[in-house]
């Protein structure tokens, strides 16, 4: 009775979540935090003392953790969901980031770059005007080397559908000149990219005290054999001409 209900509302959520009421959605939201609750009356407690979601998500955990049944995780929960809110609104206020020049690029990752001791690689996904859709982060855990799988870079195109990407990475303890890993890295990139219809706009490298590398300003993809205006790949199948 108990994992049914659940499974009910989680599919209501699934496929009516913008007709829901308030106090449902909550109570889907408590389920990660109170596993063997009836979370609907929960759920109707804490809307009921803070008056909606509003002042409920900007409450402190210690205020939200005196209602009856709420213990420190379901305080936490919704603490978080109360923070990630809040800065996703002044994202909204500042307006959309755009990319759309390589000094505005240079700007936007040296200063993600700054004092940085360990090499991170990040790519940053681009929708239509420059505009900043996400940036996805890879730390290597020392200043020698990052490691990125394929298949993560994929599913990432796949998920966010950009127009175009921009890699970017630093060498902590060296220059910006690529190495021969560098350029296989832009390869295969290039190679993930043009098979999720995306264009790759640019590898760039940084390194304290000094200028970044640019692949696309250095045409550094044209020596890698990297036609960066190819069509889009595509299969093309036929029947078999009978003689």
């Amino acid at each position: 009775m108990h994992e049914g209900h659940r499974a009910r509302v989680r599919e209501k959520v699934y496929r009516h979540g913008e007709s829901l009421g308030d106090h449902e959605l909550l109570e889907a939201l408590l389920f990660y935090s109170l596993p063997r609750k009836n979370t609907n009356t929960i759920a109707h407690e804490l809307l009921d003392s803070f008056g909606g979601f509003e002042r409920l998500f900007e409450a402190s955990p210690a205020a939200i953790e005196r209602i009856s049944g709420v213990g420190e995780k379901t305080a936490d929960l919704i603490y978080l969901v109360g923070e990630m809110t809040r800065r996703i609104r002044e994202r909204e206020g500042r307006g959309v980031k755009r990319l759309k020049s390589s000094a505005q690029v240079r700007e936007f990752a040296a200063e993600r770059f700054q004092n940085c001791s360990e090499e991170v690689l990040e790519i940053y996904c681009l929708g239509a005007g420059g505009a900043l859709l996400c940036v996805k982060s890879f730390r290597g855990g020392d200043d020698k080397s990052v490691t990125v799988y394929s298949k993560n870079l994929s599913r990432l195109l796949a998920s966010v559908q950009p127009v175009s990407v921009i890699v970017a990475h630093n060498h902590p303890s060296g220059k910006c000149e690529p190495s021969a890993e560098d350029d296989a890295a832009a390869v295969e990139i290039f190679r993930i990219c043009r098979v999720n219809g995306v264009q790759l706009s640019d590898c760039m490298i940084f390194a304290d005290g000094e200028a970044p590398y640019s692949y696309f300003l250095s045409n550094r993809f044209a020596a890698l054999g990297i036609d960066r205006e190819a069509k889009e790949t595509h299969i093309s199948v036929s029947r078999k001409k009978e003689n």
